[in-house]
């Protein structure tokens, strides 16, 4: 394998068009996201975020695309060292499993073995939930914990699998200010180890300021580039215009929506 160019990106989608039956949702979009980076994806609900994510961990297929690869493979060799978060209301949180559990399974994932979990496993597992101070936790049922917890625990688990890029869908949704805050130092701590994270987010907080990169969708690429680059006060409201209440003349409110 050459060490060019595409070996530095953990991302690079070139001419993807994608979506459900009888809904395209995104149309031509290319972006390249660099390997060691934190990068946001923002745009309004239906702007094609969340496809975006899912067609590159493989759970929806594209309709067509020039190039797709994860971390200089192919999507199906690359998806063993990429972790996905989906929304919150997408995962069971119900299901009666602890917190040691969750991570240990990132080693299935990593290792795509069926039996037992060798004293290595739970070693490492060990020091992630040590790691985001989850020790405390590892026999507790998930669901009950916090949703800043719950993002750690995923987080455990992406260390576990030996996950080199964490996709992440909303991952801010249901937090306060002080979890979104130690949600994004958290990121800078994995950026700086080498991991590369991709979160889809509505909310123009932290996150998207803090990262190194932006994407801006809907539909299609509207603008990529550096934070300050792309959430200027243009940028912004071609983006989400359609989505604000507009206040009439008289009062009335009305509001945009496809």
């Amino acid at each position: 394998m050459s060490h060019g160019h595409a070996t530095e990106l953990a991302l690079k989608i070139e001419n993807l068009t994608a979506g459900y039956p009888d809904n395209v949702v995104l149309n031509d979009v290319s972006w390249q996201v660099k390997k060691g980076t934190l990068a946001a994806i923002i745009g309004p609900n239906g702007g094609g975020k969340s496809t975006l994510l899912k067609t590159a961990v493989g759970l929806l297929s594209p309709f067509k695309y020039k190039t797709m690869e994860l971390l200089g493979h192919s999507p199906k060799i690359g998806r063993k060292r990429v972790a996905y978060l989906p929304q919150q209301e997408e995962v069971d949180w119900d299901f009666p499993i602890t917190v040691l559990e969750v991570v240990l399974q990132g080693r299935l994932v990593r290792q795509g073995l069926w039996g037992r979990y060798t004293k290595a496993d739970y070693a490492l597992s060990d020091d992630s939930l040590r790691f985001f101070g989850l020790e405390k936790y590892r026999h507790t049922q998930v669901g009950s914990l916090s949703g800043g917890q719950r993002q750690r625990v995923f987080l455990a688990r992406a260390l576990v699998q030996e996950a080199d890029l964490i996709l992440l869908d909303e991952p801010s949704t249901g937090l306060d200010a002080k979890a979104q805050h130690e949600l994004a130092d958290l990121f800078r701590i994995l950026r700086d180890q080498g991991k590369t994270i991709v979160a889809a987010t509505h909310d123009l907080n932290c996150l998207t300021e803090c990262f190194d990169h932006v994407l801006a969708l809907d539909g299609s690429v509207r603008a990529s580039g550096k934070p300050h680059e792309v959430l200027t006060e243009e940028n912004m409201v071609r983006l989400f215009a359609r989505h604000f209440p507009k206040i009439g003349a008289a009062g009335e409110v009305t509001l945009h929506e496809h």
